[in-house]
Order: structure tokens, then C-alpha cells, then sequence
């Protein structure tokens, strides 16, 4: 009788592991995240975007919308975003690379926040500039503080000469990547955006792509020390947004 009771048991073994399984896997696949499970954190990250002020620092500044490519747009396929120039109505002196003069000071703010992380990658400066025949002259991983919060990112130098001048643009960068092992959503690089999109727990509450634009020939070039001050001035503002995209995906 023991030596057909261990036969049976030894019989039933294998089909009895093979369903507690299959069960195990069953309910570790109900827990994964889902697109609908995080329509409401989008939600959120499109109405932050969607009310940064259009005027600034008590008026002193003041944005225009500029269009979004319909290429990026396509590529992108963004939640939210925002393309905007803001212009300092301030007319004052101030430095430049090559002195000090009366020159008008604007910058655009671009934000990009795609609902799946898989979407940004390779859509960076180092790419989207120079494929609009720009030559990278410089990447600068650098530190900005902005109301306390310390931003991590790269500053990045491009020129281009077009009818025998030289036009510079110089792009602040930095990525917000919700959740990660880490849970530290301000990020430098496209490296956490890579991470994130080959996991998939945390693919869907996307990543988005803040960047402070610079643009004007080169013997009007702002100092670094008038443009760290600009990208204060842009990005304080989008503090909240910051904050609603940190949210996302925390454990």
C-alpha cells in the first residue's frame, strides 16, 4: 500500500507543480502594468503641462506658441507638450561672449512626455540637431539648481553656417523617467530612458524630455552665466509639472 501511495504521488507530482505554476505566473501577469492602468497619471502630466503660464517672472517675460513638427510629432506620438519662445520685455545691457551689449534675450522651452518610454529613445539632441545639419561642437554634463531642486542634465553646443555666418544654438537637456530601481526620476541621459523602456513594469508611464533652446549668431552669444539665469527663469515655473511627472511609477 505505501509502495502505491509513493507511486501515485510520484505520478502526480509533475501536472500538480506544472498548475501551481501556471497559477504563479497567472498572477504575477494580473499585476503588471497595463497602458489603461496609468490613463490617470497621463491624464495628470497633460493638465500640468497644459497650464505652465504663457507670462513669467510678474510679466517680465512672455511666451509664443511655436508649432511642434508634424515628423516629431508622428515619431513621438506625445501625451503632451509644449513649444514655446519667451522674450524678455526688459530691454537692458547685458554679457555676451564678446562683451557686453543691448541685445534682446529669448530662449524656448521644449517638453516633450510620451506615454510609453519606448517612444523617446534616440530622440535627443546629440540626433535631432545635427540631422538638421548642425554640427555638435560640445556636451557638457552640468548642474542646475532651480528653487532648490537640483536639475541633473547636459549642456550642448551646435553650429551652422548659412550665408557666411555662423549661428550657434545651445540646448540645456534633461530627462524626467518616472519609478526605476532607484525611484530617482530627474535624469541626465538617454541611459534611463533605455532602462525604462526595456522594462515593462515601467515602460507605460512613459519619460519626458525638458530642454531650454538658445539660439543667434555667434558674436551675440549669451555668457553661460546669462543663460543659467534664463533657464531659471523657464524652468521654476515647470516645478509642478516636474512634480506630477516624478510621481509616476513609484514602489
Amino acid at each position: 500500500m505505501a509502495n502505491r501511495t509513493k507511486k501515485l504521488t510520484f505520478l502526480l507530482a509533475p501536472p500538480v507543480m506544472a498548475a501551481s505554476l501556471l497559477a504563479g505566473l497567472a498572477l504575477e501577469q494580473r499585476s503588471y502594468v497595463k497602458p489603461q492602468d496609468v490613463e490617470p497619471y497621463h491624464a495628470s502630466a497633460k493638465s500640468a503641462i497644459d497650464e505652465i503660464p504663457y507670462a513669467l517672472a510678474q510679466g517680465r517675460w512672455t511666451g509664443k506658441d511655436r508649432p511642434l513638427p508634424t515628423a516629431a510629432q508622428k515619431l513621438l506620438r506625445p501625451n503632451a507638450w509644449i513649444s514655446r519662445t519667451y522674450e524678455d520685455n526688459q530691454k537692458r545691457e547685458f554679457p555676451t561672449v564678446a562683451g557686453t551689449g543691448r541685445h534682446e534675450r529669448a530662449a524656448t522651452l521644449l517638453i516633450v512626455q510620451c506615454r510609453d518610454s519606448r517612444d523617446m529613445l534616440g530622440h535627443y539632441p546629440p540626433r535631432c540637431y545635427r540631422s538638421h545639419g548642425m554640427e555638435q561642437k560640445s556636451a557638457q554634463p552640468r548642474d542646475w539648481n532651480v528653487g532648490g531642486l537640483v536639475i541633473p542634465g547636459v549642456e550642448y553646443g551646435f553650429e551652422q553656417k548659412l550665408v557666411g555666418q555662423t549661428y550657434r544654438t545651445t540646448v540645456y537637456n534633461f530627462f524626467v523617467v518616472p519609478g526605476g530601481p532607484t525611484n530617482e526620476p530627474l535624469r541626465r541621459d538617454m541611459d534611463a530612458v533605455r532602462d525604462a523602456a526595456e522594462d515593462y513594469q515601467q515602460r507605460y508611464y512613459g519619460a519626458a524630455q525638458f530642454q531650454v533652446v538658445f539660439q543667434g549668431l555667434s558674436s551675440t552669444d549669451l555668457s553661460r552665466a546669462e543663460r543659467d539665469d534664463i533657464f531659471r527663469t523657464l524652468i521654476e515655473p515647470t516645478i509642478p509639472v516636474i512634480t506630477t511627472l516624478s510621481s509616476g511609477g513609484l514602489r
